[in-house]
C-alpha cells in the first residue's frame, strides 16, 4: 500500500460544519480556563512543576544536571520555548491549554474522517472535549505523547508510503521525547503495524526498506537530544532519571502503584454529583475495555469490513492498547483520561451500525456531550471565585482555600525571595526554590541523597518560609528519607499557618517561617 484514496469512510463535511465546530470547542475551553473576559484560572496539578521547571531553564539550568526529571525534556523545553516568546505570565499556561485541546480536536476529527461518515466524524472530538480533556485539565508529558502518537496514527492511515512512514517516525520521535514509554511503545506498534501490514498486502516497498524509513528519523531524534543532556549532565545522571528511577522508585508510593485505579471516583452524595461521575464512568468504561470490543468486531466483520478501513482500525487499536499499557502500572483517572483519545474513536465507530440500538446509543452520546458542554463553561464562571495580582499577572481562584493560601503568602513575599517544597506557589510569586530539590515525598519518590543535598542548600541560604505536608503514617520509615528535612525545619523554623487543601482537613499544608533568632546550623 502506497497512498489510500478517500473512501466511504471520509465523507467530508462542510467547511461551514467544521469552522463552527472548532469555534464553539474554542469558546468551551475558553470559558473553562479563563475566568471572563479574560483573567486565566490558576494551574493546578502536575503541569506545575514543568512549567517551573521551564523556568529553572531560562534562568540558565539544566535538566539532569541541575534538578532531577522522570522524563525526556520535550514538555520542559516546550513550555521554557513559550515562556521565552511570551514571558513568564499566567495567561501563557492557560492558553497553551486551548492550543493543546484545539489541536486535539483537529487531529481527533482528521482520523475521524478515515473511519466516519458524515455528522459523526464531530462526535469523537466533542466527546473529548467535555468528557475526558476538560475533565483532565493538566498539562503533563502524557497529553502531549498521546497528541504525537494521534498524529503518527492520521499520517498512516493516509497509507504507509516512505514518505509518510518518514513522517510518522519524526512524530513517534516527539513522542518519546515527551515520554519514554508512550512514546516507545507506539514506536514498537508501528513496527507490528507495518509487518502485519505488510504480510497482509503484500506491495509496496519491501519491508526492510519501511522498518529502515521508520527507524532511522526516530533513531536520530532521540540520539541528537538526549546526547545533548548526556554531554551536559553526564551518562549516568541522565541514565538513573530516565531509566533506573522510573523501574526502581516511582511504583513505591500510592499515586504510581496499580492500587490506584478507581480511586478518584467522586462520592455521590446528592443528585449534582451524579452528573460528576459521568465524565469519569464514561472514561472507566471505553479505557481499555472498549479495545477488546473493538479487535472482536475487526474479527467478526474480517471479511465484510472493506480493506482500507480495516487496517485504519488495526492501527488505531495497535496504538490505543500500548498507549494504555504505557501507564498501567499507576491507571489513575488522570493518566487513563491523556491516552483515552483512541479509546474514543472507536467507541464512536462501535456506535456508528444502524440498528436502533446503536442509533438510541448514539443519539445518548450527542446528548450528554451537549449537555455537558453548556453546564461545565457555566459553572466555572458562576462559582465562587476570586482574582489575586500576582508576580505573574493577575490570576483567578475557584478554591477559595487555596485563594487563602495564595493571598496569605502573596502579602507576605516578594519576587526572588528563597523559598521551598510548593512549586506552585513559587511559580506564581515568582519565588526561588534554590535547592535541587521540587518536592519531598515521604515514600522512595524522594530519595535519601537528594534530602541531604536540599538540607545543605537550605542551610547555605536559608528561605524565609517552608511549605511541609504533615508525615505519612503510611510509609514505613524503610521508605521515609524525610528525617532530615523534617529535623531542619523543626530545629530553625516555627509553624505559622496550616491551610486545609481540596475541601479537606485531610489533606493540609503546613506553612513554617525562619525563627528570628535561628543560628542556621
Amino acid at each position: 500500500m502506497t497512498e489510500n484514496k478517500p473512501s466511504h469512510a471520509e465523507e467530508c463535511l462542510s467547511r461551514s460544519s467544521l469552522v463552527i465546530s472548532f469555534a464553539g470547542a474554542l469558546a468551551f475551553l475558553y470559558l473553562r480556563t479563563f475566568l471572563f473576559p479574560a483573567t486565566p484560572f490558576v494551574a493546578i496539578g502536575d503541569q506545575v512543576l514543568f512549567f517551573s521547571r521551564a523556568t529553572r531553564i531560562l534562568h540558565g539550568q539544566s535538566l539532569y544536571r541541575d534538578f532531577f526529571e522522570i522524563v525526556p525534556p520535550g514538555t520542559d523545553l516546550l513550555y521554557a520555548a513559550a515562556f521565552r516568546i511570551f514571558g513568564i505570565r499566567a495567561w501563557v499556561m492557560q492558553a497553551w491549554a486551548i492550543a493543546v485541546g484545539l489541536a486535539f480536536c483537529w487531529v481527533i476529527t482528521q482520523i475521524a474522517g478515515r473511519i466516519l461518515r458524515g455528522p459523526l466524524i464531530l462526535l469523537p472530538a466533542f466527546l473529548f472535549l467535555v468528557f475526558d480533556f476538560s475533565n483532565a485539565l493538566n498539562l503533563t508529558h502524557h497529553w502531549y505523547s498521546t497528541l504525537a502518537a494521534l498524529a503518527a496514527v492520521n499520517v498512516l492511515m493516509g497509507g504507509a508510503s516512505l514518505r509518510r512512514i518518514f513522517a510518522a517516525s519524526l512524530l513517534c520521535g516527539a513522542a518519546t521525547l515527551f515520554t519514554q514509554t508512550q512514546g516507545g511503545l507506539t514506536f514498537v506498534a508501528l513496527v507490528i503495524y507495518l509487518l502485519w501490514l505488510k504480510r497482509s498486502e503484500g506491495q509496496g516497498s519491501s519491508i526492510v526498506t519501511q522498518l529502515a524509513t521508520l527507524v532511522l528519523p526516530f533513531t536520530l531524534i532521540l540520539s541528537g537530544v538526549l546526547g545533548y543532556y548526556i554531554h551536559k549532565a553526564g551518562f549516568r545522571s541522565v541514565f538513573f532519571d530516565l531509566i533506573v528511577f522510573p523501574l526502581r522508585f516511582q511504583s513505591s508510593g500510592e499515586v504510581n502503584s496499580p492500587r490506584t485505579y478507581l480511586r478518584q471516583l467522586p462520592l455521590v452524595h446528592s443528585p449534582t454529583d451524579i452528573l460528576r461521575l459521568i465524565p469519569f464512568l464514561f472514561i472507566y468504561a471505553t479505557v481499555p475495555y472498549i479495545y477488546f470490543i473493538g479487535l472482536y468486531q475487526l474479527w467478526r466483520k474480517r471479511e465484510m469490513l472493506p480493506t482500507v478501513l480495516r487496517q485504519r482500525l488495526v492501527l488505531l487499536h495497535l496504538v490505543g492498547l500500548v498507549l494504555v499499557l504505557a501507564v498501567a502500572s499507576a491507571p489513575r483517572h488522570f493518566r487513563l483520561s491523556t491516552v483515552a483519545p483512541p479509546a474514543i474513536l472507536i467507541c464512536v465507530w462501535l456506535a456508528s451500525e444502524q440498528s436502533p440500538a446503536h442509533r438510541a446509543a448514539r443519539n445518548l452520546l450527542w446528548v450528554l456531550a451537549a449537555v455537558f458542554a453548556l453546564l461545565l463553561p457555566f459553572h466555572r464562571q458562576a462559582r465562587w471565585h476570586a482574582t489575586l495580582n500576582l508576580p505573574i499577572g493577575q490570576t483567578a481562584f475557584s478554591d477559595i482555600l487555596v485563594f487563602h493560601e495564595f493571598e496569605w503568602l502573596a502579602q507576605r513575599t516578594h519576587p526572588a525571595d528563597p523559598f521551598f517544597n510548593q512549586s506552585a506557589l513559587c511559580l506564581y510569586l515568582s519565588l526561588d526554590n534554590r535547592t535541587a530539590l521540587e518536592f519531598i515525598n515521604d515514600d522512595d519518590f524522594t530519595r535519601p541523597e537528594w534530602v541531604e543535598a536540599a538540607v545543605q542548600s537550605l542551610r547555605r541560604d536559608p528561605p524565609h518560609f517552608i511549605v511541609l505536608q504533615p508525615e505519612s503514617t503510611n510509609t514505613s520509615d524503610a521508605h521515609n528519607h524525610t528525617a532530615p528535612i523534617r529535623r531542619y525545619v523543626n530545629d530553625n523554623y516555627r509553624l505559622v499557618q496550616i491551610f486545609y487543601l481540596n475541601g479537606s482537613s485531610q489533606y493540609q499544608e503546613e506553612l513554617w517561617e525562619l525563627k528570628t533568632n535561628s543560628n542556621n546550623p
